[in-house]
């Protein structure tokens, strides 16, 4: 230990002795000795840092600790403190003190060596004498860092986890896995979801006189909380006009047009099952008939009819296609990707004629994503 401290006095020398200091310049020589396979060094480190600055020093983040502890064979210490330790109980002053460590990959390069130390490590497990539950913890616990230097599968979702949590519920060791590796959670109350659908429309009353329609293009948002949905969709379809008339302008026979039908609507699901959600809708619409002409200097630009009676209702079916799990640092969210069917009608007369008179009615085929959050359940 003598030689050792005076190695790093001696790194030290011409800087100023600050605790911030000394971690910096203990965890570079902690990251040097794993980078090249040496974890003899790493208890002295630890030991040297715990004796030579403040009590209330920071120089690990938690994780980290654990990892170093594990790969160099420092199970007592290991779980005592797993056992001990309980997430949002450390004051603010120790939070403050996390920011102002390195992101310098110490936790990466010890999960590392620890892949590499895997059978040296699981025998010294089983020669030490644990109680059974302890040994069988720090086993699991070998496997935990492994995946995080190789992962393939949530961890949460090993079989390992699943034992242990159903073998031994009720230890210390058990809320820690519930809280770090697989947290009871649920899907939040809000969801999410966009989509693109295309389809047909027909055109009813005095209106078919006059349009023909043809395929529409659209695409729509959807927010929801519990089983109450609300829409935001925008619709654009493709059609012409079928005969010469008049209606604040002349309208001649063949000109394309497209319908735009935007609308805000809200939903109420009145079935859900794994594979299908029915939702009828009400809400409000626009609805307007302009030619599709891009032409700045072009004459029918002028041309446009809008409606009256803004209301839409109409009928959502949505089929499972697959489920998807999305994983991040500090989220979880969970969705699907759905088949979606939807049916409506749009009422209109337009504005300036009573005689353009009708409603729109729509068929669409669309695919999109849905999810939710998963929210942490209190321990």
């Amino acid at each position: 230990m003598l030689h050792l401290q005076r190695q790093v006095d001696a790194q030290l020398r011409k800087q100023p002795t600050s605790d911030l200091v000394r971690t910096v310049q203990v965890r570079e020589l902690l990251l040097g000795h794993l980078q090249h396979g040496r974890v003899q060094p790493i208890p002295g480190l630890l030991t040297y840092l715990r004796e030579n600055t403040a009590d209330t020093a920071i120089h690990f983040r938690p994780y980290e600790e654990w990892a170093l502890l594990a790969v160099s064979e420092e199970f007592y210490p290991l779980i005592k403190q797993i056992s001990r330790f309980e997430a949002g109980s450390q004051p603010a002053e120790a939070a403050r003190q996390y920011g102002l460590l390195p992101q310098d990959g110490l936790f990466e390069a010890a999960t590392h060596r620890v892949a590499a130390r895997e059978d040296t490590l699981r025998r010294a497990i089983q020669q030490a004498h644990f109680l059974p539950e302890d040994s069988t913890f720090l086993q699991l616990f070998v496997s935990l860092l492994k995946m995080r230097e190789q992962p393939t599968t949530p961890a949460g979702s090993t079989p390992e986890v699943k034992a242990f949590l159903g073998q031994y519920p009720d230890t210390e060791y058990a809320s820690f896995l519930r809280l770090f590796v697989q947290p009871e959670a649920r899907p939040s109350r809000f969801s999410y979801g966009l989509d693109f659908h295309s389809g047909t429309s027909i055109l009813t009353g005095n209106l078919p006189t006059y349009f023909r329609t043809g395929a529409n293009l659209g695409h729509g948002f959807e927010l929801g909380w519990d089983r109450y949905q609300l829409y935001l969709r925008n619709y654009i379809g493709l059609g012409s006009v079928r005969e010469d008339f008049a209606y604040r302008g002349d309208w001649r026979q063949g000109l394309k047009v497209n319908y735009f039908v935007p609308e805000a609507s809200v939903g109420y699901m009145v079935y859900k099952s794994s594979r299908l959600r029915l939702t009828p809708f009400a809400g409000f619409s626009a609805f307007f008939i302009a030619p599709a002409n891009s032409q700045k200097d072009n004459p029918d630009n002028a041309l446009d009819m809008s409606f009256r009676h803004p209301l839409t209702a109409g009928v959502n079916l949505d089929i499972k296609l697959w489920q998807t799990e999305s994983y991040g640092p500090t989220m979880h969210e969970t969705g699907s990707w759905m088949l979606k069917l939807r049916a409506g009608v749009r009422q209109g007369q337009a504005r300036h004629h009573a005689i353009f008179n009708g409603s729109i009615i729509y068929l669409d085929l669309g695919i999109g994503g849905f999810g939710r959050m998963m929210k942490r359940v209190a321990q």
